[in-house]
């Protein structure tokens, strides 16, 4: 084959696999709201439960038991995947000195985010976990290397959850009750009530998820971001897991998270298991891992590739501007717009807001992108960081 057919077809393949990341992004940033919306519309302490609330209905079970099994972590753990997928190809394109920028804004944009929009930001965290991630030089190791780092950072990221769990089995402590109704008029009043004091209790939250991300946040995200460079410096983009492959590795997921359904519902709902228990984090990178590789395998499928690539990968190329303008809309909706609704609708109604946003998404990104070339903070976000011309072209 002459140097220009080879040059010619490497071109093709890498404009088809950042077409691949495009479309798992969108599905990962558009899933992330099926689970955060409990978190927007919920006082902060109780964003993961299910029986703060008295009189918990059938639909809520169901619905909460659905969450565990399909939704809980596994679109987070794809976009960190896909995090660190984008570490690698910047790196590659532009040079070190232009990610670490790069990393710096974005943690001036978690920062804002976290300190006056929403508890529950994870760009401030991805920011400093990429910074040293790159202060390592972890993104020069070959996939091999890359697999038994991450491996390690991973098994550390599940001391904490197992100490957890020994701490369930052998101290028993009492589960989480419902809240009175003098409580909940009271958290009902100070999230939708000054916005001071709203921001004195972000600080003390923040105090706490920065405690988290030293025991154990960091590890975890670490770990993802180097198995994510793995997977791409291996190829798996461009070719998945084999159907059978990927069926076993939901299947495996699904059980593992059955159980975890399981005992929650023999612990009566009261511990938080979908996000404390160690294999929950393992379970939501398997069920992560074969979501993507489904819908890499959907390449074969010429119409539903031409559905994915046309409706999902543009939410891919705008996910910053969508996770912002998710935490922007529903923090609005919530305790501006209609405050009556904090703390008090249901999971199928929450859901059904849910699924009405990411569908106004969906449009939104189709029509921007019909008419510009990135989407408005992504612009931003580069014109502030400084991007520079290409230095070379990612492998």
């Amino acid at each position: 084959m002459s140097p220009e057919l080879q040059s010619a077809n490497n071109s093709t393949n890498n404009k088809q696999r950042l077409i691949q990341l495009d479309i798992i992004r969108g599905v990962a940033i558009l899933g992330i709201l099926l689970v955060n919306i409990f978190a927007f519309a919920n006082p902060p302490d109780y964003s993961h439960s299910l029986i703060w609330q008295p009189g918990v209905s059938n639909m809520d079970i169901v619905l909460f038991n659905l969450q565990t099994l399909l939704f809980s972590g596994r679109f987070l753990t794809l976009f960190n995947l896909l995090f660190g997928v984008s570490l690698w190809l910047i790196v590659q394109k532009y040079g070190e000195a232009y990610l670490n920028r790069r990393l710096k804004w974005l943690a001036v944009f978690g920062l804002l985010h976290i300190s006056f929009i929403w508890f529950g930001d994870i760009l401030l965290w991805y920011a400093l976990t990429g910074m040293l991630v790159l202060k390592q030089g972890y993104h020069k190791l070959d996939s091999a290397a890359l697999c038994r780092k991450g491996a390690v950072l991973f098994a550390i990221s599940l001391l904490m959850p197992a100490l957890f769990s020994l701490y369930l089995l052998l101290a028993t402590p009492p589960p989480q009750q419902p809240l009175t109704a003098e409580l909940l008029l009271a958290q009902q009043q100070l999230w939708t009530g000054p916005y001071l004091a709203q921001l004195t209790e972000l600080l003390w939250l923040n105090l706490t998820m920065l405690v988290g991300f030293g025991l154990s946040l960091y590890w975890l995200m670490a770990a993802l971001m180097l198995f994510g460079m793995a997977l791409f410096k291996s190829d798996w983009f461009s070719q998945g897991y084999s159907r059978r492959t990927t069926t076993l590795l939901f299947l495996a997921a699904f059980s593992i998270s059955s159980c975890t359904a399981l005992l929650d519902h023999l612990s009566g709902y009261g511990y938080d298991l979908a996000i404390m228990l160690p294999w929950a984090q393992i379970s939501a990178l398997m069920m992560a891992l074969a979501f993507a590789s489904a819908l890499i395998n959907a390449r074969h499928k010429l119409k539903l590739q031409h559905w994915l690539q046309r409706w999902l990968a543009p939410c891919g190329r705008m996910a910053f501007t969508l996770y912002l303008s998710q935490s922007l809309l529903m923090v609005l909706l919530f305790k501006v717009f209609k405050p009556d609704w904090f703390a008090s609708l249901d999971r199928l109604a929450l859901l059904g807001i849910a699924v009405g946003t990411i569908i106004l998404q969906l449009l939104f990104c189709r029509w921007y992108l019909q008419h510009f070339a990135q989407g408005p903070l992504e612009w931003l976000w580069r014109r502030l960081s400084k991007q520079p011309a290409a230095t070379s072209q990612a492998e």
